[in-house]
């Protein structure tokens, strides 16, 4: 639409463009004052002593006199523009890389061959990881035993993922495959919601023993499956 004084504006990049009917008030007074000077002109010169007139009166009456009708209708145009909020698109680069942390949580974790015992050092360096990581790195996390459950999506917020590993507790079993599938389909979801190319991914897995959950050596679920999934995503 065109705006008198500002010319053409899409009133696509406003919150509230309604606000500009109020120009219609200002194209009313900005016609009432023209009628009003012609009608005052017309006026004078129908009742006026016209010999009189030319002696006392310029030839020229003085445009500045127009001046504060002008900055009126400029500060009227300018006040309902800002009242309409215009907004602008800003692109923030975003980065969509993701870093899965996948931890055994399993019961051979208890061991304390690695003092005080592998799921505190396990956690330990995941956490040292964590806050070396570059920050805007998409960070997750994956615990697993018999079942493998998202404690954190990938996020930016590494802290998230900090203050998650301090609550991994043992269970019983071993489900390496499914628990990299969970961390793939994290890295996918984030994939949907950021474009539409899988972003560039990795997972960084921390166990101790072979896997047990599926019992068949051939279930689609079982790690080697899984690895290879991985690999080709």
């Amino acid at each position: 639409m065109k705006l008198p004084l500002l010319g053409p504006v899409s009133v696509t990049g406003f919150q509230n463009a309604w606000f500009f009917l109020f120009l219609l008030a200002v194209l009313l007074i900005l016609g009432i004052y023209v009628v009003l000077q012609f009608a005052r002109r017309r006026r004078v010169l129908r009742f006026a002593n016209m010999e009189v007139l030319e002696r006392v009166a310029p030839a020229h009456p003085s445009r500045w006199r127009h001046v504060p009708t002008i900055l009126l209708a400029t500060s009227l145009v300018l006040l309902t523009t800002a009242m309409a909020g215009p907004t602008s698109d800003v692109r923030i680069p975003l980065n969509r890389a993701v870093v899965m942390l996948v931890i055994d949580v399993s019961q051979s974790m208890r061991a304390t061959d690695v003092p005080p015992n592998r799921l505190k050092a396990a956690e330990e360096a995941a956490t040292q990881f964590a806050g070396q990581l570059t920050p805007g790195i998409n960070l997750g996390l994956v615990g697993f035993a018999g079942t493998p459950y998202l404690l954190v999506p990938p996020t930016p917020q590494h802290q998230a993922t900090i203050d998650a590993l301090k609550k991994l507790d043992f269970a019983d079993s071993t489900a390496t495959g499914e628990a990299i599938f969970t961390a793939l389909h994290a890295v996918s979801a984030t994939a949907i919601t950021g474009g539409d190319t899988p972003p560039p991914a990795r997972i960084v897995l921390e166990s101790d023993r072979p896997e047990n959950v599926p019992l068949d050596p051939n279930a689609p679920q079982r790690a080697f499956t899984a690895a290879r999934a991985a690999k080709a995503e």
